[in-house]
């Protein structure tokens, strides 16, 4: 930030913090806070449209809806503006979470996105040339972020109602040795780690076997790591590698995957195949750790590919039947491999009484899982 960028932002602070105080005009329509921030930021209508030329946006939009391509001429604040200049960001990457006043839920977006140019972020006070009244109370002020069109069709680049922005803490970039070929022995080689304490002893035949056949590797100095977490990327090279898939050229199918990530060539064979999905954004959140039902989405369809079971009989396999108490908040699109994954005893020693679908799982529930489904006798 140059000199004088630091000044307006500190006199545009100041103001905003006199407006508050002495005249205490407006209501906050939006709240900026999270560990990816220095300071917390509560905006009026009235301070958003205040703001230097340099932070407001006057530009036509693009969205698509059920019923085609719509464009709309907005103004508005730039997101990025304001998180760089005014709530002093802490990271480069992270996930941000939008919450709507009306509930209704809004995909994470990653800050990568939030922070380039060619998308525009803008938190929109009018449109069209009229005030923002998306809850039909002319008496409640309120924004609607919108964002560029990445490629044409997409869906899912306007977010109503917008009142509370949290950028969640710094994302560490994946970081993966290069895979090298090992020499053929007749015998597998036994692989020991020393970090396998009682706490994870449930695990260790799992780990030790994954790692005899290179589908998991350990963190060096003979230490795995059991309590650490596999990225997305991460664990869908675990899949492919079970699998035994070749390896593709990567396409370009999601916006936070370049061609030359290292797990670019993974996702692309994982997404071919049909192991791996990413989401309506036209994300696939590489870095993002994988929780319960992701791991045993993945893991049931591996079983179908690896035809350790049919796909007719895994979807007769429905939560009703299941004994986890809180079966109810299996979502849909993970309810029939958790069913029957549960039925094999695959998630044993790793999810007893409940099974916590969003709980991030680590290194050493994730080597039981894959064991268990793929290759347990």
């Amino acid at each position: 930030m140059t000199k004088f960028k630091k000044v307006s932002a500190l006199l545009l602070v100041i103001a905003m913090l006199f407006s508050q105080v002495v005249f205490a005009e407006g209501e906050a329509v939006v709240v900026i806070n999270g560990a990816g921030v220095e300071k917390e930021l509560s905006l009026t209508l009235d301070e958003l449209k205040a703001m230097p030329e340099e932070a407001q946006i006057d530009e036509e939009y693009i969205y698509n809806s059920k019923s085609g391509e719509k464009t709309v001429a907005v103004k508005g604040v730039s997101l990025a503006y304001v998180l760089e200049e005014l709530a002093g960001l802490k990271a480069e990457e992270a996930e941000v979470t939008m919450v709507a006043s009306d509930g209704y839920p809004i995909d994470p977006q990653m800050l990568s996105d939030i922070l380039a140019e060619s998308l525009k972020y803008v938190m929109a006070y009018e449109v069209d040339g009229s005030a923002i009244d998306n809850d039909e109370n002319p008496e409640t002020d309120e924004i609607v972020v919108y964002r560029k069109v990445k490629e044409a069709g997409e869906f899912g680049t306007v977010f109503k109602l917008v009142a509370e922005i949290t950028v969640g803490e710094a994302v560490e970039p994946v970081v993966e040795e290069p895979v090298v070929e090992e020499p053929v022995v007749e015998e597998p080689v036994a692989v020991v780690f020393t970090d396998i304490t009682d706490e994870f002893s449930f695990a260790k035949a799992a780990i030790e076997g994954l790692a005899q056949k290179g589908i998991v590797n350990g963190k060096g100095n003979n230490m795995y790591d059991p309590a650490g977490s596999f990225t997305r990327a991460e664990f869908c090279k675990i899949a492919v590698v079970s699998l035994g898939y070749e390896l593709v050229e990567y396409k370009g199918g999601f916006s936070d995957v370049k061609a030359s990530d290292w797990f670019a060539p993974y996702v692309q064979a994982a997404v071919e195949n049909g192991i791996f999905t990413g989401y309506p954004d036209g994300t696939f959140l590489p870095g993002k750790a994988i929780n319960r039902q992701e791991i045993a989405a993945v893991s049931g369809r591996a079983a179908v590919m690896a035809e350790v079971v049919a796909q007719e009989k895994l979807d007769k396999f429905v939560m009703e039947k299941s004994n986890y108490e809180d079966k109810l908040l299996v979502p849909e699109w993970a309810a029939n491999e958790v069913a029957w994954l549960e039925a094999q005893g695959v998630f044993t020693g790793v999810a007893e009484g409940q099974f916590q679908p969003t709980k991030v799982v680590n290194r050493a529930e994730a080597a039981v899982i894959v064991y268990n489904t793929l290759f347990a006798e």
